[in-house]
Parts: C-alpha cells; sequence; structure tokens
C-alpha cells in the first residue's frame, strides 16, 4: 500500500486506477483515498483474488494501482494535428477506441495501428484500459511512435472530427455498408468499441457511417484487435493504390508534355 501513496504523492507517473481489495480497512485507507481524490484517480474495490491474479504473486497488501507507462499527448492538440492535414496528399487517419478493457487487446491495437501508419490513437479516460506495462509490453515498442491522447467524451470527440472534416466511420455488426466498400483514402476517424458491448448507443449514432465485416462461420464476432487489423490494412490498401495511381498520372502527364 506505502508504494501506491508515495506514487499518488510525487505525481511523477500518471497514476490510472487504484483498486482495493474488498474488506480492507478504511481507517488505513484514507490517506490514499484523500490523494486519489485529489489527483483525480478512480478508486474502485474489487475481490481479493482478482487483485492476487493481477498482482501476479506479488505482495500487493490489499491495494493495486496501475500506472501508465507513457505520457498521452493533449487530445486538443492531436485533433488539431489531424486537421490540418484534411486536404493534402497525407490525409489523416486516427483510431478511437470506445471502451476496450483488455489491456493485451489494447496494446495489440497499437501495434497493429503503428505499422499501418495510423497517425494517432484516442482512450476514453475512464471505463477503459490505460497505458500500464501491459500494455507497452503488448505493443512491443509502438507506443514509442504513436501519439495516444485521452477523450474525455468519445461522442463530442466525434463531433469534434466531423466539425473538421474527418470522417468518424464505427465498426458495428449490422451496418449495411462492407469495410472494403468504404472509401479510406479520405480523413477518417475508425471507431471499434469494446469487447462484447461493441459502440455505445450514443457514439454509434454519432458516426458519419458505419461498416462491417463480413462473418463466413458461425461466430458472429471477431476480437477487436483482429477488427482493427483488418480494417486499418483495407485502408493502406486503399492508399498504397491511390498514390500509386496518382504517381502513374502525374508521370504520363509529365511525358506527354
Amino acid at each position: 500500500m506505502l508504494p501506491v501513496i508515495e506514487a499518488l504523492r510525487a505525481g511523477n507517473r500518471r497514476v490510472e486506477r487504484v483498486t482495493v481489495a474488498e474488506g480492507a480497512h478504511e481507517s488505513r485507507l484514507q490517506e490514499l483515498y484523500e490523494l486519489a481524490r485529489a489527483a483525480g484517480v478512480p478508486v474502485r474495490q474489487a475481490p481479493r483474488a482478482e487483485l492476487q491474479r493481477v498482482a501476479a504473486g506479488a505482495n500487493h497488501q490489499g491495494v493495486i494501482a496501475n500506472v501508465a507507462a507513457a505520457a498521452y499527448r493533449d487530445a486538443d492538440e492531436v485533433v488539431e494535428q489531424l486537421a490540418a492535414r484534411v486536404g493534402t496528399d497525407a490525409p489523416p487517419l486516427a483510431v478511437v477506441l470506445d471502451g476496450v478493457e483488455d489491456p493485451r487487446n489494447l496494446g495489440a491495437i497499437i501495434r497493429t495501428a503503428e505499422c499501418a501508419g495510423v497517425d494517432a490513437l484516442f482512450v476514453p479516460e475512464r471505463r477503459a484500459a490505460g497505458l500500464t506495462e501491459t500494455v507497452a509490453k503488448a505493443a512491443a515498442g509502438a507506443l514509442e511512435y504513436l501519439p495516444v491522447a485521452r477523450a474525455a467524451n468519445v461522442a463530442r470527440l466525434v463531433e469534434e472530427f466531423k466539425e473538421r472534416n474527418i470522417w468518424a466511420v464505427g465498426t458495428d455488426a449490422d451496418a449495411n455498408i462492407e469495410y472494403t466498400d468504404w472509401d479510406w483514402t479520405q480523413p477518417c476517424a475508425l471507431l471499434l468499441g469494446g469487447e462484447g458491448a461493441g459502440l455505445r448507443r450514443l457514439v454509434r449514432e454519432r458516426c458519419d457511417a458505419l461498416v462491417r465485416i463480413p462473418m463466413r462461420g458461425r461466430i458472429t464476432s471477431l476480437n477487436v484487435s483482429v477488427a482493427a487489423g483488418i480494417v486499418l490494412y483495407e485502408a493502406v490498401r486503399q492508399r498504397t493504390l491511390a498514390r500509386e495511381s496518382a504517381y502513374s498520372q502525374d508521370r504520363t502527364a509529365g511525358e506527354s508534355r
């Protein structure tokens, strides 16, 4: 418990969330609660078995803190940087995650997004995985290159994209458009929902378009990190073809002069 209190007191690294074992003595936790409240860090209770699993055998003393393994970028600044590329030869491509809670999924998505040339990734401030050591490990170094920002309100973030002529495209199993039929050469933000629940209703309703990945088997959904890879590499394919076509046209025009 003392290391968590010191982490909150020092403020050198971002504490995402504090988890306290159910039944812990409230009197011993008073300082921790006060420090967490002052820092805006959510505190939740969980069964001791869950803390034991997360701690992987380490002596947690009934308290575990999720600490950011990397610094977040300012969301407003990142949005403006994306908007500055609208109308250029390099239209922005962003990823927004609406409630992905599994840190391994988050890390895998960050890794895939960086490999696909995504410009930025946004995660919600609450009820979602943060940039923990587990995420950093799964991202395999991608956190060093891909800007990750936290959105206080994902639905509002969608509106900000739309105001700046960036298409907000969500994934939904019941969408009428297949992901290959969408024009990913445009400025786009891909929105992916959390495990199981998908995009929240308010977020889904504010998207400009919804696309689906066709399912041919008996299972009706994909892991969110796999879905991210499928859609993002369709964007890579379309953008690569568009660049090659533009280059070919420029070369032909030059030869005809």
